[in-house]
C-alpha cells in the first residue's frame, strides 16, 4: 500500500537535517518541500497499516515531525510526461 502524507515539522527542527534523515527511512519513497500549511509531502510505501504506524511513530520520535495527515493511494493515473508546458 502507498500513502501520501502531509508533514508539519516542530518549530525548532532544521528542515535540511530532516531532509537528510529521510534517507534512513526506507518506506519513504519520495519527498517534496511544500508551501502552505504543511512543510513536506511524503510518498510512503508500506506492507500494511501496522508498518505505516511504525513509520509515523519514527517520524515523530526521531525526525521532529509534529503532525501527519495521510491519504491512501488507490491508483495512479498515467499521463504523458511530454505534456509539461515549457516556460
Amino acid at each position: 500500500m502507498q500513502l501520501i502524507s502531509d508533514i508539519r515539522l516542530r518549530e525548532a527542527v532544521d528542515r535540511w537535517a530532516f531532509e537528510e534523515q529521510l534517507a534512513d527511512v526506507p518506506q519513504v519513497i519520495s519527498a517534496v518541500r511544500m508551501t502552505g500549511e504543511y512543510d513536506f509531502q511524503l510518498r510512503v510505501a508500506c506492507a500494511d497499516a501496522r508498518e505505516f504506524e511504525t513509520v509515523v511513530d519514527r517520524l515523530k520520535a526521531e525526525l521532529g515531525v509534529r503532525e501527519v495527515r495521510s491519504r491512501l493511494v488507490l491508483h495512479e493515473v498515467a499521463l504523458d510526461p511530454g505534456r509539461a508546458v515549457e516556460p
